[in-house]
Formats: C-alpha cells, sequence, structure tokens
C-alpha cells in the first residue's frame, strides 16, 4: 500500500510531497493553487530534498470553512517542518500568496531560513478582484474555469505555446482539474490576503533575498510590487523574465529554475 503523506494537527491535515536529499528547500504555492511548482520539483528533488505542501483550502489538504490568517499559513509550514523533524534553516521560496507567506515566514521565524526567494509576488495586495473573477465563474464547467486561468496566467508567445503542444497543455489541465478550488477555498484563502501588509517590516528581512517577476502579468502588477520588495529587503536582488505572464515559472522553467539554482548554490553549506 502507498503511505500518502498527510501531517495533522489541530483541525488541519496538510498534504505535502518531500522528495530528495540535502538542504531542505521549502516551495509554497499561490492562491488557489495547490501546485504551483510543478515545473521546479523535478528539477530540485535531484539537488535539494524538496517539501511542498498543498496549503490549507486546497487540493488534497484540509479546507475548514472559516477566514485564515497569514498566521494560520505560516505555523502551517512551521508545524510540517517540526513533524518531518528538519531542525536546519530552509530555503524558502513562495510564489504569488506563496511569496507573501514566505515574507510573513521570514520575518516571524528570522533564524529559521537561509535564504528567501519571492516570485511574482507583493508587500500589499488586495484580493478583491481575484474573488469576483471566481464569483462570477462560480456556474462556468471546469473547462471553461480553466480556460479562463490559462488566459489571466500566462503570455501570449506561451498560450500558442499551449495550443501546439497538446501532451503540455493536458499536463497543466490535470493540475488544475484534480481537487479543484472552490469558490469557499478562494474566499478563506483570499481573507489572509486581505489583512496583509509588510510594507514597513520588508526592512527587518536580512535574509539573501532573490525576488523574480514576469513583466506581462495580468493577475499582479509585480514590475513596481517587486520594486518596492527590492528596494526595501537589503540584501535582496532582483530578476526580470521577459515576455512571460504571472505563470513564469511554468513558461520558462529552464530558466527560473537556473536562477533559482544559482542564487542558492550562493547560500549552500
Amino acid at each position: 500500500m502507498i503511505k500518502i503523506p498527510f501531517f495533522k494537527y489541530n483541525d488541519v491535515e496538510l498534504f505535502y510531497t518531500k522528495e530528495g536529499k540535502g538542504e531542505p528547500l521549502v516551495l509554497i504555492s499561490g492562491l488557489g493553487s495547490k501546485m504551483s511548482w510543478a515545473f521546479q520539483i523535478p528539477f530540485f528533488k535531484e539537488k535539494m530534498m524538496v517539501i511542498s505542501p498543498h496549503n490549507r483550502g486546497v487540493g488534497k489538504s484540509s479546507r475548514p470553512n472559516y477566514p485564515y490568517t497569514m498566521d494560520m499559513f505560516v505555523d502551517d509550514i512551521k508545524n510540517l517542518l517540526e513533524h518531518l523533524n528538519i531542525k536546519e534553516k530552509i530555503h524558502l521560496c513562495g510564489i504569488s500568496m506563496g511569496g507573501m507567506i514566505a515574507q510573513y515566514y521570514a520575518l516571524k521565524y528570522p533564524n529559521s531560513v537561509k535564504s528567501l526567494m519571492l516570485c511574482a509576488t507583493a508587500a500589499i495586495y488586495s484580493p478583491k478582484s481575484l474573488i469576483e473573477a471566481q464569483e462570477l465563474m462560480q456556474n462556468f464547467s471546469l473547462e471553461q474555469k480553466f480556460k479562463v486561468r490559462v488566459s489571466a496566467l500566462f503570455s501570449r508567445p506561451f498560450k500558442k505555446i499551449l495550443r501546439q503542444d497538446k501532451a503540455l497543455y493536458k499536463r497543466i489541465e490535470k493540475e488544475f482539474m484534480e481537487d479543484p478550488t472552490t469558490l469557499q477555498d478562494y474566499v478563506n484563502q483570499g481573507a489572509a490576503i486581505s489583512g496583509y501588509d509588510t510594507t514597513n517590516d520588508l526592512d527587518k528581512i536580512k535574509l539573501p533575498t532573490l525576488i523574480i517577476l514576469g513583466d506581462d502579468d495580468r493577475i499582479i502588477p509585480t514590475l513596481d510590487h517587486s520594486k518596492l520588495l527590492h528596494e526595501k529587503i537589503p540584501n535582496s536582488k532582483l530578476e526580470i523574465i521577459a515576455n512571460t505572464g504571472h505563470g513564469f515559472n511554468a513558461e520558462k522553467a529552464e530558466e527560473v529554475n537556473n536562477l533559482l539554482w544559482n542564487f542558492i548554490k550562493e547560500h549552500l553549506k
């Protein structure tokens, strides 16, 4: 029998993947997404121990029906790492809402993080328009919702590739279709973003930090947000991936993987 990796505490059961050996790399997914890192895990599991949870409210993890907070998301990760008996400092990477969780984690537990990677994210952001979009699509089929997601998430060049590469399209579609996120889940996860603002605390992040964005992001205007992060976080580096959208880590996975790995290598033991 295959043992499915779940970790339970209080009222939440968290599903997670843990692959590879070496220094721990924790990958945090974005709003409504259970696996933002499908194109990174195969690369990094050959080099490090890669841990990627389904956040509460998505995928195979519990979806308690109440508004979540950043403290909940952060402590879910902290408790998971304790469950896995990981005592050494982690390399922490988050995308979109995952990048917000990563900032909050670095501020709350600075001595447990070795390096920080913030992708397509912000110090303050209102999820109101994203939630409203989900409300408008409430009666859409999953196939219709997926087409809208592809349109919003990716750049025109990548959408052209997806039209031609049916296997790649199906791979991304499969991730979306399995254990789909509901409107209730979006609302509960979005509550954590609504009350979130690290703007005045970013200078307290003393960790080596890599900030990455796509220059054609139509979900979060990350150019301005990322410049703010870069200006406020003292030991930070900014990288812009040309001609890509919010999902740049899928669009140009090889380039992103190399960027992340070259940064991490500077901070390995």
